[in-house]
């Protein structure tokens, strides 16, 4: 035997093993178990055993009697789950809400899942059942880690929109750092968050001025913000330089307003694509976008405005921010501004389908968010425990108050039994509303002041305009009654005149950035309408004045992407314009000498509105 090393062990004499040794297992031969083996022996090679099986893994299972009972449950849960869905009958149609045509959703089972400032919406029943039962499930219902610092896949693609939009494009000669280093200077940042606070708050309610305060106070001291929170700084700077008037922006940032707003849209697309607004969870995010899309829509691409809506509609849902605080007992601030931004989101959808000519997005059984309290913001802070009662008269949130009036209980009711109604009903449905919303908020205004005159203005306009929709409804004959209808033709023509006066009076120029987004299409197609059928007179030529200053200030606002509308009301002017000089030229005579509006400043009062509403016994019976 030559002098092979059996690496034997320190124990003397030959061990019986319970498996073959590796060589005689390899050769599928017998094996006689012990060290060596005799086949290794003869073969004269080293005699190698397989070291002892991997020892099963202990499972720490719950008792079988404990798995039975959590099974039997599921199995309950199911059942139900399915008892409840093929049984409508036996969940009654929710009740409608302390405010009429809001409707409640129906009672399910949901959860909204915060964590550190974010939020996750789960309303899959079957979700929330089993995420609660099972815990390898349990990510469901569970916060998931920072969306912000979420890295994609090398196959990830984000989608990409025009430049300007939500998620932007990838600019390679234009940064944030450039932005950062020009922009957010601390003086400069103060002067923009000042601009916003006069300019843009008034009309667009979805911030809490303390809150976003000390975010602008972090960014002036050089606290590196969250990307949610850099990103809701951008869009506020963007407010502002859209806000302001254009002889002021070189003085605060020592560029033109173009170039500044151009570096604005930038800024935001490229902060909320850092942010990865799609799958953010942050409150923070979303209302930066709503802020963007809202002021962006006035001077840019409407139809970009229309499409990106719904993406924030859809975030908007995944945050749950559709259904009202009080159902999770979130904190009441928290709850105050998920319901403004919620409403505002409503605000974005109505207006942006309103310009492409479109149905809402949104439907009133979509969600169960409540209107906004009536309070301002220093009425409600972090620390509150207890929702502050509503005030009576204005307060910061009385605009969106009334605007969400107006939404629930006329324009999104057309979808039912509207369409059914009789003009009659319709107008006294208007009238009702605007009764209840002057007695309850208008009537206590101080119209000397600026901003109370602007808001009962716009909410006046939105109410004569639904006075007037009544009107526009195919008539059963053929035949135009005009004495049936000068009351509506003069209501249009002085809704159209004070609009073109709101747009373009001095002492409220700070917020007619915003007044000349809110386009009275509609009143002015039905005045030219009425023009290329009625004889001359003198109500003629004022109504042809009133319509043809509004399109030539029109034609200066105008968006590109408005073309939509734009180009069937440049035929209508001009088939009006052929119709009115074709008429004076059969009559041999001039058209009758009209003097021109004044564009001049004119004061705040009340009486002011005896015009406008001339039309309106509802309003001059009760208010003049």
């Amino acid at each position: 035997m030559s002098d092979v090393e059996h690496n034997i062990p320190a124990s003397s004499g030959l061990q019986l093993n319970k498996r073959s040794c590796s060589r005689c297992n390899q050769r599928k031969v017998r094996c006689d178990k012990v060290y060596p083996c005799s086949a290794c022996v003869k073969a004269e090679v080293q005699c190698i055993f397989p070291g002892p099986k991997r020892a099963r893994r202990t499972l720490n299972r719950p008792p079988v009697s404990e798995l039975l009972t959590r099974l039997k449950h599921l199995e309950q849960e199911v059942k139900q789950l399915r008892l409840t869905r093929c049984n409508p009958d036996t969940d009654p149609t929710p009740d409608l809400d302390d405010h009429p045509n809001l409707q409640k959703t129906a009672k399910k089972t949901d959860l909204l899942v915060r964590k550190e400032g974010k939020s996750r919406y789960v309303s899959d029943e079957v979700s929330v059942a089993l995420g609660q039962q099972i815990s390898e499930l349990r990510d469901i219902i569970e916060s998931s880690s920072d969306d912000e610092q979420y890295s994609p896949g090398p196959n990830y693609s984000p989608i990409i929109l025009s430049e300007g939009g939500l998620l932007g494009t990838d600019n390679s000669t234009w940064s944030l750092d450039y932005f950062r280093l020009h922009y957010c200077q601390p003086a400069r940042i103060d002067a923009l968050w000042r601009t916003y606070q006069e300019n843009v708050a008034p009309l667009i309610v979805i911030l809490h001025r303390a809150t976003m305060g000390r975010i602008v106070q972090d960014a002036c001291s050089g606290v590196d913000l969250s990307p949610s929170d850099e990103a809701l700084l951008f869009s506020v700077c963007y407010a502002a330089v859209a806000s302001m008037r254009a002889h002021i922006c070189p003085s605060i940032l020592d560029i033109d307003q173009d170039t500044a707003i151009q570096d604005c849209r930038r800024a935001v697309s490229q902060a909320l694509r850092r942010a990865n607004f799609i799958s953010s969870q942050s409150l923070s995010a979303l209302q930066a976008a709503v802020l963007y899309l809202l002021c962006y829509r006035v001077g840019g691409d409407t139809r970009l405005v229309w499409a990106e809506s719904a993406v924030v509609i859809r975030v908007a849902q995944a945050q749950g921010v559709h259904r009202d605080g009080r159902n999770f007992e979130l904190p009441p601030l928290e709850t105050e501004m998920r319901r403004r931004l919620w409403w505002h989101i409503c605000m974005l959808d109505m207006l942006s389908s309103g310009d492409q000519g479109v149905d809402t997005q949104i439907r009133p059984e979509m969600f169960d968010t409540q209107f906004p309290s009536n309070i301002d913001d220093d009425a409600i802070a972090l620390y509150m425990t207890d929702q502050p009662l509503p005030k009576t008269g204005f307060t910061n949130t009385t605009i969106c108050i009334m605007s969400c009036h107006i939404m629930t209980e006329i324009l999104w009711p057309r979808r039912g039994g509207y369409s059914d109604m009789s003009t009659h009903d319709r107008e006294n449905l208007v009238t009702a509303l605007g009764k209840g919303l002057h007695e309850q908020y208008i009537d206590h205004f101080n119209l000397d002041v600026p901003i109370h005159w602007v808001v009962a203005t716009v909410v006046r306009l939105q109410l004569s305009k639904a006075w007037l929709a009544t009107h526009f409804q195919p008539k059963d004959s053929d035949v135009k009654t005009f004495r049936h209808d000068d009351r509506v033709f003069e209501t249009a023509v002085e809704l159209a005149r004070f609009s073109y006066l709101l747009h373009t009076n001095e002492g409220t120029m700070q917020w007619r950035w915003l007044c000349t987004s809110f386009k009275e299409w509609h009143v002015v197609a039905f005045i030219l309408s009425e023009l290329c059928s009625r004889p001359l007179s003198p109500e003629t030529d004022h109504a042809w004045d009133v319509v043809t200053k509004i399109y030539r200030s029109w034609q200066h606002d105008m968006p590109r992407t408005d073309a939509i509308l734009q180009k069937p009301l440049d035929r209508l002017m001009a088939r009006t314009a052929a119709s009115r000089a074709s008429r004076q030229g059969q009559d041999g005579q001039a058209p009758f000498s009209q003097e021109a509006l004044s564009d001049a400043s004119f004061g705040l009062g009340d009486s002011d509105f005896d015009l406008l509403f001339s039309g309106l016994d509802w309003l001059s019976g009760s208010l003049f």
